[in-house]
């Protein structure tokens, strides 16, 4: 036969007298409308959402372990949630984080000063609680009180309001440090999605809110005076059914090109769909226009602090960060095993925008979080 014509996911090939031609369409997903709920009847409304629902609950899947159908209350007990503010200011980058375990909550401020390079990192450790990363979506409070610790990251999404505040006393390893940053009610790089995924299959899912914002604000040294300075903010809140051993690697670039406002949260674990073409949490935000990007392979051949090679199969993304500063840290608190490597540096590569324009980055700041839970 000379005409034979094939489909392979999204490319065609023509087979012509023996001689293969190759028409490779581009990697897209449609953003569409949000459910009202997550999950209804046992089922989750899987997919990927322009805009968010009014709650990120994700309780009432129906025998989400093994299919054994067990009490509702016992498998709600799996879900765990993680709650992230990722900024960049004028001297500074950093991430804020909270882990929400039901018995405890773990929370954490880490940044970089941009030009020296010395990082700050402060931990804390949050008593039982009902619920330490609400669900509700229009607005919110996740907060440690301690007065050596107290972090809160706020939003109120009606109003286009994100903000992460904190206070943190040091010690003999780092200084007293205080500072907030918060999205201007005027935002045209504000954006708000949502993504649904199997994790890994239908049994069990995945709740994804990504925003991303500009920002103002500023981070003080020890009471030292400073201004505020303008810069770029994402925050991302996931909700998920853990197994009882999860891996995640997580990019998070945060930056400016050729006067574009340019960020990107690209993340894979061990929980990832099956079908993760369909279904997976990464996009990149181009001036307040947004780009649902494949899933990635995230690799180090070189060791964990050289340099990662972060690539798809639909030439989207061709990414290598280079690490300049690493803060690794393990916590065994009885049942809960946590270890995890937090890193800040720089991107070089290439990333494409569903209309087909090429982001070229180079040295490009941003940082990546690679973890370990074990419940």
């Amino acid at each position: 036969m000379r005409f034979q014509e094939v489909f392979w996911k999204k490319s065609v090939v023509f087979v012509f007298s023996g001689k293969l031609v190759y028409n490779r369409g581009m990697y897209s997903r449609q953003f569409r409308e949000p459910p009202e709920h997550l999950v209804q009847n046992g089922k989750a409304h899987f997919g990927c959402y322009e805009g968010v629902s009014a709650l990120t609950d994700i309780r009432g899947m129906r025998a989400p372990y093994a299919g054994v159908p067990v009490p509702s209350i016992i498998s709600n007990l799996r879900i765990k949630s993680r709650l992230e503010y990722v900024f960049s200011l004028k001297d500074f980058i950093g991430l804020s984080q909270f882990y929400d375990f039901k018995v405890l909550g773990l929370g954490e401020i880490i940044f970089w000063n941009k030009e020296t390079g010395k990082k700050y990192v402060y931990h804390t450790i949050m008593t039982p609680r009902r619920r330490f990363v609400p669900v509700l979506t229009t607005k919110g409070i996740c907060a440690s009180y301690k007065r050596s610790r107290f972090i809160k990251i706020s939003w109120g999404r009606q109003h286009k309001h994100h903000a992460l505040t904190f206070k943190v006393k040091g010690d003999n390893a780092r200084p007293n440090a205080e500072g907030y940053v918060y999205s201007p009610l005027t935002d045209d790089m504000h954006t708000d999605s949502l993504f649904v995924s199997p994790s890994p299959a239908s049994m069990r899912c995945s709740a994804t809110w990504f925003s991303s914002m500009k920002t103002l604000g500023h981070i003080a040294i020890n009471g030292e005076p400073v201004q505020d300075s303008e810069g770029l903010g994402m925050m991302i809140l996931n909700r998920a059914y853990y197994k009882f051993h999860s891996k995640s690697s997580s990019v998070y670039g945060i930056g400016n090109v050729h006067n574009k406002n340019i960020v990107f949260y690209i993340n894979t674990s061990n929980m990832d769909a099956a079908d993760s073409d369909s279904y997976n949490s990464n996009i990149l935000v181009v001036d307040g226009k947004k780009t649902a990007l494949p899933p990635v392979y995230m690799t180090h051949p070189f060791g964990i602090d050289k340099n990662w090679i972060i690539q798809d199969t639909e030439s989207m993304v061709d990414l290598t960060f280079t690490p300049l500063s690493v803060n690794s840290r393990t916590l065994n608190l009885i049942a809960l095993r946590t270890s995890y490597y937090t890193m800040y540096g720089t991107f070089e590569g290439v990333l494409l925008t569903s209309d087909g324009e090429k982001i070229i980055l180079k040295n490009f700041p941003g940082m990546l979080h690679k973890g370990m839970l074990r419940l």
